[in-house]
């Protein structure tokens, strides 16, 4: 078997009974990795076609998230009975394809298509506030700024915070951020998650970025807002190691660790992205100038089939969540896998003749997008470079 195929076996599991309180939602969602898979790169060309208006209204249009709720890439993480049930092998290959015709529209996919994986782990109610939506649009602000939250009757108060790089804020309906808040009255505060509506937040027009303008990652406030208990979740639940106070799904993505895999999903944004840039170069005037193309793609072929063997071990490993050294090598893996990317995009705009520096020249603008993403902590080898002994 190889890892390719190994990452998107069926679990055994997936037909597992639902939560007698959970209640499926249509339109139906694609029955496999394979479907899911030949959707994505089914809509990119149309994506493509909005590349352009997303860089320059710094956010996507609202037609390319229409195509992204219609093929219901964003609930590839969604427990089954929510209409997903797919995995993080899904995630990276389906942000691949739609990164291959925009990188911002993969940017958002896999930020937002991430994000469900938290959220089924919520309270019951607030599971179904979320998923019985016609579309499952959830942000994600890894920690919010400003003080702790106050335990108050019934819930938390957050008051006077502030985040950034809240990829998709604009087409979200919630945000799951990250809250330092006590666990109970006079106790310390402690990592938790809240989901918090959209709608009660204040936006603030600062997305003036180099790359991945499209994403509309902007910043964003909260001056008062009382989150219920139901939308409140301890960081430490997240953790398959330890039991899951309301209970989570019973398939291999939820025994992996969202620490080690949750960003492996944006190394398919710099798949995606050289991909791109190696099919533009080749339809160029430059395609004949000696660039070794096929060095370039067996790079990126490469990087992918790490990641996929990584995938492969973590879905195996006998200890939940992974090992010490089997999170440590995919966390150095994703960072890599991003790395040999933007250097094969670079290798392509440096190859590309003058012509690239037009604002109108494709490669420009997937060098600029695939530096900017490469810029995320994720891809920093330095950081992720080292495994355990």
């Amino acid at each position: 078997m190889t890892a390719a195929t190994a990452s998107v076996r069926t679990d055994p599991q997936s037909a597992a009974p639902p939560h007698p309180d959970d209640v499926p939602r249509l339109p139906a969602p694609p029955a496999s990795h394979d479907e899911a898979v030949a959707a994505a790169r089914a809509i990119a060309p149309r994506l493509g076609a909005y590349a352009a208006e997303a860089d320059r209204l710094r956010t996507l249009p609202a037609e390319a998230v229409r195509l992204l709720d219609d093929a219901r890439l964003f609930d590839v993480l969604t427990p089954r009975v929510w209409g997903g049930g797919l995995g993080f092998a899904t995630a990276l290959l389906t942000t691949e394809e739609l990164s291959r015709g925009c990188a911002s529209v993969g940017w958002v996919r896999a930020v937002m298509g991430g994000t469900t994986w938290t959220v089924a782990q919520f309270p019951v109610e607030a599971r179904q506030e979320v998923f019985s939506a016609p579309s499952t649009r959830v942000a994600l602000q890894l920690r919010l700024s400003g003080p702790p939250a106050r335990r108050v009757p019934g819930g938390y108060l957050l008051r006077g915070m502030w985040g950034r790089f809240c990829s998709g804020i604009d087409h979200a309906e919630w945000i799951v951020a990250g809250v330092s808040a006590p666990a109970a009255p006079g106790a310390d505060p402690e990592p938790h998650v809240m989901l918090l509506p959209q709608e009660r937040t204040v936006g603030i027009d600062d997305w003036h970025t180099s790359g991945l303008r499209g994403t509309g990652s902007r910043s964003f406030t909260v001056p008062e807002l009382l989150v219920p208990d139901h939308r409140v979740l301890p960081l430490s639940a997240l953790d398959p190691g330890r039991p899951a106070p309301h209970g989570r799904p019973r398939t291999t993505p939820y025994r992996m660790a969202f620490a080690a895999v949750g960003t492996v999903a944006l190394a398919g944004v710099l798949l995606g992205a050289a991909r791109a840039a190696l099919d533009a170069y080749a339809g160029s005037p430059s395609g004949a100038s000696g660039l070794d193309v096929s060095a370039l793609t067996a790079t990126v072929d490469t990087a992918r089939a790490l990641l996929l063997a990584d995938l492969d071990t973590l879905a195996a490993s006998s200890t939940p969540g992974g090992t010490a050294e089997e999170r440590a090598r995919m966390r150095r893996d994703i960072a890599y896998a991003g790395t040999r990317c933007r250097e094969v995009v670079n290798a392509v705009y440096e190859a590309s003749g003058s012509a690239v520096i037009y604002d109108d020249a494709p490669v420009q603008r997937i060098w600029r997008d695939a530096n900017a993403a490469a810029q995320h902590p994720t891809f920093d080898l330095r950081r992720w470079g080292a495994t355990p002994s």
